[in-house]
């Protein structure tokens, strides 16, 4: 297993090189580099190995670009994807919709049924929202009574990623397992998805071995005799305190 761990951890550093040269080169353009972002996040390895590098440039998009958000010349998808990557990192963005996504009621147009991805993203959005915010509360309402039928219509691998999604929200995700509802996405870069599944094959490997000596330590400690009403739940003990605590500063935690 030390010599697995260690050849996991020789082909991460190569990768991640190169993944640091794909984040430096998307920064020319804002909504691809957002788009990078998203997907490191979706493949679970942003707070690991590239969460100052990431920090970094978002505040200097977000102090630079005052209209970043300006709807006028974008389509739901990249506002709802611009909103949803900086919100979640604690920034108080502008109003995610103007009137270009709303009719003369105030109501959203029907003619985003026509956009799932669109509308898949504006659902994704609305699990950030902050209190008072109500148009995210009326677009959460507008995309779970179309996102279905629309999944119907779409392609096998956008209908998979909304069902997912109304399954199991983005943002009520697990982490670490995100990225097996996602590492099949076919436009998804061969580097990324290469450096994610050696990624997690490497915190996979850790976690075994973490398992295995706790395990042993409540053994050793014949906590069975001495705790007989408690139940054994090593396992699960385990496997919520990584969800829970997953950043790299929750360690030693």
């Amino acid at each position: 297993l030390t010599h697995v761990f260690e050849s996991y951890c020789k082909q991460i550093k190569m990768l991640k090189e190169k993944v640091k040269d794909m984040l430096i080169a998307s920064t020319s353009d804002i909504v691809d580099y957002v788009s990078l972002i998203d997907l490191l996040c979706r493949l679970s390895v942003s707070f690991i190995h590239f969460q100052s590098e990431i920090e970094e440039q978002l505040q200097h998009i977000f102090y630079a670009q005052p209209t970043l958000l300006d709807t006028s010349d974008s389509d739901l998808y990249t506002v709802a994807l611009v909103f949803q990557v900086f919100r979640q990192r604690g920034y108080k963005m502008p109003k995610l919709l103007s009137k270009n996504f709303k009719d003369n009621d105030g109501k959203f147009k029907e003619a985003l049924t026509g956009d799932p991805k669109g509308t898949l993203s504006l659902y994704n959005v609305c699990y950030v929202g902050m209190h008072g915010e109500d148009i995210l509360d009326e677009a959460l309402a507008f995309t779970l009574a179309h996102l279905a039928s629309m999944a119907g219509r779409s392609s096998h691998l956008l209908k998979k990623q909304i069902m997912n999604a109304l399954r199991w929200p983005y943002h009520r995700c697990m982490p670490q397992g995100r990225h097996f509802n996602f590492v099949k996405k076919e436009s998804c870069n061969k580097t990324l998805l290469q450096f994610a599944k050696i990624d997690f094959n490497r915190l996979q490997l850790v976690y075994q071995h973490e398992q295995s000596e706790l395990t042993r330590w409540f053994k050793e400690l014949n906590t069975t005799s001495q705790l007989p009403y408690a139940r054994q739940r090593v396992g699960e003990t385990q496997v919520w305190s990584c969800e829970m605590y997953f950043e790299p500063q929750c360690t030693y935690g």
